[in-house]
């Protein structure tokens, strides 16, 4: 009966301690359950690992950098100074870092001017975002037919106020929208030369040879008489219409009544002045001319223009439109860096000497036959 007792004071003993050792487990499983609540309060601590929404603004302004304008480039005529011009146009949009995104369509009408106008009007139909014509007739062209619809960015126009494009020299108007470059030789620069290397004798007068079918001949006649009355030099002027005409024109002159002359700005005579130089030289009367591609053909004198810098200037104004300046915040930039140009052969064949002051700044040329 003891034996039986003492078994079951110990099985009772076993049962207490397993159910004491059970609660004891019970009370510790919050303790376990710990880390896992520490879990999501340490969540907000990563919230920094989403920084990279920082760096929106850098995207949207790379992508603003990365647009396409399509730009029309259109001329009348095919010569070397508008192939310089056009080369350097070129180079620095490529220096600028945007050939991809300035996509130029260079267009020439090769001296037809209805073509011109066809091409003017296809850049408006294929909505181009701005026009660049080159010298005076394809700006005139592109002003009447999309001027203040489509941006224009004129090159080499000889008188872009005489020609009503821009109202004057430090305006734009935002009706037309138009802009560029201007490299005309000013008349009062040549006739001063003029009668600083070849002075008139008494009872001479100015010779004032021009185009009248050309507004850029037209514009730079007016000019020179205007200087010529101002400064009460004589003059008398003859009117041609073509390069035949100018011949005729020039041979019923009397040479003797003249010291020189002038001949304004005319691409049609410029192209063809072997014909009409050689007559001049056979009358042993100078030529000052308004344009250096003269001197070339027989004329004696005249100022010269680097057309790479002309183009790089309308280039610089295209890079800025491009990079968001108004074409009405840039008034129209002149070339203003001429060198003097003298015929050489001329030189010889007329006797003439040159002033050293001349003498020290001239860059001499030879004929060079058609």
């Amino acid at each position: 009966m003891k034996k039986f007792l003492a078994l079951v004071l110990a099985l009772m003993l076993v049962l207490s301690l397993a159910a004491c050792g059970a609660a004891d487990k019970k009370e510790e499983a919050p303790a376990e359950s710990a880390p896992a609540e520490t879990t999501p309060a340490e969540a907000p601590a990563e919230e920094p690992a989403e920084e990279p929404q920082a760096e929106e603004p850098a995207e949207e302004t790379e992508a603003a950098n990365d647009k396409v304008v399509k730009v029309g480039y259109v001329q009348l005529i095919d010569n070397s100074s508008e192939a310089d011009m056009y080369e350097r146009f070129l180079e620095v949009i490529d220096e600028a870092g945007l050939t991809d995104n300035i996509i130029i369509d260079f267009q020439s009408a090769s001296g037809d001017a209805g073509t011109m106008s066809t091409i003017i009007q296809g850049f408006v139909d294929n909505k181009y975002d701005i026009v660049v014509p080159v010298l005076t007739p394809p700006t005139q062209a592109a002003v009447s037919i999309c001027g203040g619809e489509v941006p224009i960015l004129f090159q080499s126009v000889v008188d872009p106020v005489y020609s009503k494009i821009i109202p004057d020299w430090d305006t734009v108007d935002p009706a037309i929208n138009a802009t560029g470059t201007s490299n005309t030789i000013p008349a009062d620069k040549i006739i001063d030369t003029a009668n600083g290397i070849t002075p008139l004798a008494e009872g001479e007068k100015v010779l004032i040879l021009y185009n009248s079918s050309q507004n850029n001949s037209q514009c730079t006649m007016e000019a020179a008489a205007a200087y010529c009355d101002e400064q009460s030099i004589p003059y008398d002027v003859v009117a041609y219409t073509d390069v035949t005409d100018a011949i005729t024109q020039v041979n019923a002159i009397n040479p003797d009544d003249y010291g020189y002359a002038y001949v304004t700005l005319d691409s049609v005579i410029a192209a063809a002045f072997n014909q009409v130089g050689a007559i001049f030289a056979d009358m042993e009367l100078p030529v000052y001319a308004a344009a250096d591609a003269m001197t070339y053909g027989g004329a004696f004198c005249s100022y010269g223009v680097d057309y790479h810098i002309v183009g790089e200037m309308t280039a610089n104004m295209l890079v800025d439109w491009y990079n968001g300046k108004a074409l009405t915040e840039m008034p129209c930039q002149r070339y203003s860096d001429f060198q003097l140009i003298i015929n050489e052969d001329v030189l010889n064949q007329l006797g003439i000497t040159l002033p050293e002051a001349y003498a020290a700044e001239a860059t001499y040329v030879n004929t060079v036959a058609n």
